[in-house]
């Protein structure tokens, strides 16, 4: 971050952690839509720290998407209100939810309504991509999940998520675009249980997240955003992002494979063959770049023993990752009885 305007960044975060904890916290629509906004108005000025043309136009792009969102979002709860005599959710009119559905997808950057993401994303700072890709889902999440109605339009979305983000990263060859195309595709696994078990939507969020922070750190510690400076020589351990990109694609034993493992079990269960089909499908696809994208890191395998430091920071994440599997496989035996 710029240190000269720090006193602002610093309140420019906290007006966008605020307006999220607004609509965390409220179950009525008006004050959910007024934390939307508040946490709009904290972030734009984030995305324009260091006052390049790239960010502007990207902050702009954003601006004009999450507004737009924001402006069905609330047409719509008004017309629910005067349906309802009620601004909590009661939907007795499916058009109404559909349109409450597509408004909070667009903000979330879901497919078929993810054309904004990546063309904002490949302009940004590795720290404002993460926050686009994590914190600023979590209100238009929860809205989501209190959705009782219109589940098919929900399920249709996860699908196209999961497939289209996995194809549309195949041919990438910048690192932030990946980042973007597998972050809707995860957001497709997410929304596959937002209506039906919202606590294993957050339990997979919270992992997903747990994987991006040393992940995105250390390319942001890197020489580049582009593929083919995965082959040069830095001070990154190569092993460990090895073993993060690794299980951001859902690759077993580690914690990412655990994650899609719970909802696909539960998947099961519901006997719900189609989608879990065609969720495990776009995660082949995507895990073949994540493989490509480690084979890349693989080819310099005379440095990757070079230098075994990593940030201690990360040390006990990184190790929960190696290790989620004697930990978490036992809680997952003690939710399927």
């Amino acid at each position: 971050m710029n240190n000269k305007f720090f006193p602002s960044n610093f309140l420019f975060i906290m007006i966008m952690i605020v307006g999220t904890l607004l609509s965390l916290s409220s179950s009525h629509w008006l004050t959910m839509w007024m934390g939307l906004e508040l946490n709009l108005m904290g972030f734009l000025p984030l995305m324009n720290i260091k006052g390049k043309t790239m960010e502007a136009e990207a902050s702009m792009k954003y601006y004009i998407i999450q507004s737009m969102s924001s402006s069905v979002l609330i047409m719509s709860s008004v017309i629910m209100y005067t349906f309802n005599l009620s601004w909590y959710s009661m939907f007795s009119n499916n058009v109404i939810s559909i349109m409450i559905i597509l408004s909070l997808t667009l903000k979330l950057g879901g497919a078929p309504l993810h054309f904004w993401l990546p063309s904002i994303t490949k302009q940004m700072s590795w720290i404002i991509l993460f926050l686009v890709l994590t914190w600023q889902k979590f209100a238009p999440m929860f809205m989501l999940s209190l959705m009782n109605s219109n589940m098919i339009i929900i399920i249709m979305i996860s699908i196209t998520s999961t497939i289209m983000g996995s194809i549309m990263a195949l041919n990438q060859t910048n690192i932030q675009l990946i980042m973007t195309y597998s972050s809707i595709s995860h957001l497709g696994w997410m929304l596959s249980m937002i209506s039906m078990n919202s606590s294993l939507t957050m339990i997979y969020f919270i992992n997903y997240i747990m994987i991006s922070i040393p992940l995105m750190m250390s390319f942001n510690s890197s020489l580049g955003n582009q593929m083919f400076m995965l082959t040069q020589k830095t001070k990154m351990n190569k092993m460990i992002i090895i073993s993060l990109i690794l299980s951001l694609g859902g690759l077993p034993p580690l914690l990412g494979f655990m994650s899609k493992l719970i909802i696909l079990i539960l998947l099961i269960e519901m006997k719900m063959m189609i989608m879990t089909l065609m969720l495990f499908m776009g995660t082949l696809i995507s895990l073949y770049f994540y493989l490509n994208m480690s084979l890349m890191m693989m080819v310099s395998s005379y440095t990757m023993f070079e230098n075994l430091n990593s940030n201690k920071l990360f040390n006990p994440i990184i190790s929960f990752n190696m290790m989620s599997s004697f930990i978490i496989y036992p809680l997952i035996i003690l939710l399927i009885k």
